[in-house]
């Protein structure tokens, strides 16, 4: 057990850590608030973007009440709000087989999706695809292992490491909310990775962490 934990940790250091990974270890708790607060406002700068891309996507849908329902979810995020797990499980079946799915984005999508998983945009479409899908499924990988292992027996830091891999900056959150956050990622089906990648732009981008 003890590996699998090595291993988890090994993953979010690569993700969180890009550049300044070997002097991790010299960071005072307070500049590693600093770094993911920082790391964090660049992810913010393209939630819009995929917002975007993600509204036009669902008014070319073709069936009327699933294109509402999803229309009605980015129109709520849009306006400020933040929308509820059951929401986006609703709407789970149009991110595995039909435009949203995401081998059928276009690439504008995609590459905007990229830059909110720290992914460099600079490939042809069908790599920058590939990656993109390869991330997402290594994300949901990631989370069968904290779930096969048992969320109690996860530290603090270790929940709130998966929570920020998945694009909330939880740096100021407790246990049980970040226990919350995490639920959705473990229902979801390796066909609906799409909705996995977008969900942390439609649950994070009017999310506001509490005052200190």
């Amino acid at each position: 057990m003890s590996s699998m934990f090595t291993c988890i940790n090994i993953a979010y250091s690569r993700y969180f850590f890009p550049r300044q990974l070997l002097i991790r270890q010299f960071w005072t708790p307070r500049q590693q608030l600093e770094f993911l607060d920082a790391y964090d406002g660049i992810r913010r700068g393209w939630y819009l973007a995929v917002l975007r891309s993600l509204a036009l996507a669902a008014a070319a849908l073709p069936e009327p009440q699933p294109r509402q329902l999803l229309q009605q979810l980015c129109a709520q995020v849009q306006g400020g709000a933040r929308p509820h797990l059951a929401q986006l499980l609703a709407v789970r079946g149009l991110f595995s087989g039909s435009l949203l799915a995401l081998n059928r984005l276009q690439v504008d999508h995609v590459r905007a999706l990229s830059q909110v998983l720290f992914l460099t945009p600079h490939l042809p479409a069908f790599f920058l695809l590939h990656r993109l899908r390869s991330h997402v499924l290594e994300i949901r990988h990631l989370d069968r292992a904290l779930l096969l292992l048992g969320p109690g027996q996860l530290s603090e830091e270790e929940l709130r490491a998966a929570c920020y891999l998945r694009g909330l900056n939880s740096t100021h959150l407790g246990q049980a909310k970040c226990l919350a956050w995490l639920r959705l990622s473990w229902e979801l089906q390796a066909s609906e990775a799409s909705l996995l990648a977008h969900s942390m732009v439609l649950l994070s981008l009017n999310y506001r962490r509490p005052p200190e």
